[in-house]
């Protein structure tokens, strides 16, 4: 896995360190090709543990939803951080907690809170000497891995982005459906995952979309 980098990648705004960094830890991976999964079904087997890996935290999330609206503000987040025993300067929260704010109304919904638990671990340095673990949550951790891995799977070219035609691929190695078939599911996939209909998919949209996938609603869609 993990098909040479692509020389035409995109410049990105000075501004957007995260989508950077990311983009950078992407690449990386996909260069040292160290995705282990070899196809869509095998994402899919894996949907039950990342589920109940998420649903750990939730209990941590709505602790700090003191108005029980099912979003949180800065301050609550970095209770939560503060809770889990993931250190970060008040700097790098913030700048998590921007990038996690999807919608963009100043508060985290329990996805967006997953989002910026993915970056924290992703993005984060090890907090012990001996590399054991990032955010305290082994199987949360492992679950954002097996992520990371899904995505340079898609990722064909290893630019850190995945592209309509990397997914239909992606889908034509795993699927034993008809072509047509397997055009359709890469395309609706596809369009699942690209908000901003740019044509290509970053590892956050990923997230966002995987976070779905896997049955994973925000406390208000519960209550609905």
């Amino acid at each position: 896995m993990g098909g040479s980098i692509s020389a035409s990648r995109r410049e990105l705004p000075d501004g957007d360190v995260v989508e950077k960094r990311l983009v950078k830890a992407l690449q990386q991976r996909a260069a040292a090709a160290k995705s282990s999964v070899k196809s869509f079904d095998a994402i899919l087997m894996k949907f039950s543990k990342i589920d109940m890996a998420f649903d750990q935290v939730r209990d941590v999330f709505k602790r700090f939803d003191k108005h029980k609206r099912g979003t949180i503000d800065l301050e609550q987040l970095k209770a939560c951080f503060r809770e889990l025993k993931v250190e970060f300067t008040e700097e790098e929260v913030q700048m998590f907690y921007e990038e996690g704010d999807v919608d963009h109304n100043r508060r985290i919904s329990f996805k967006e809170f997953i989002v910026v638990l993915a970056l924290a671990y992703l993005l984060g340095e090890p907090l012990n000497s001996d590399g054991k673990s990032r955010i305290g949550l082994p199987d949360l951790e492992w679950s954002f891995e097996t992520i990371e891995d899904a995505f340079v799977f898609f990722d064909k070219n290893g630019d850190g982005y995945v592209t309509k035609e990397e997914m239909i691929e992606s889908i034509h190695e795993s699927s034993h459906a008809t072509n047509t078939q397997q055009d359709s599911i890469g395309v609706e996939r596809f369009e699942e995952m690209d908000w901003d209909r740019d044509g290509r998919v970053t590892f956050k949209e990923f997230l966002l979309a995987f976070t779905g996938w896997v049955g994973i609603e925000d406390d208000e869609d519960q209550e609905d």
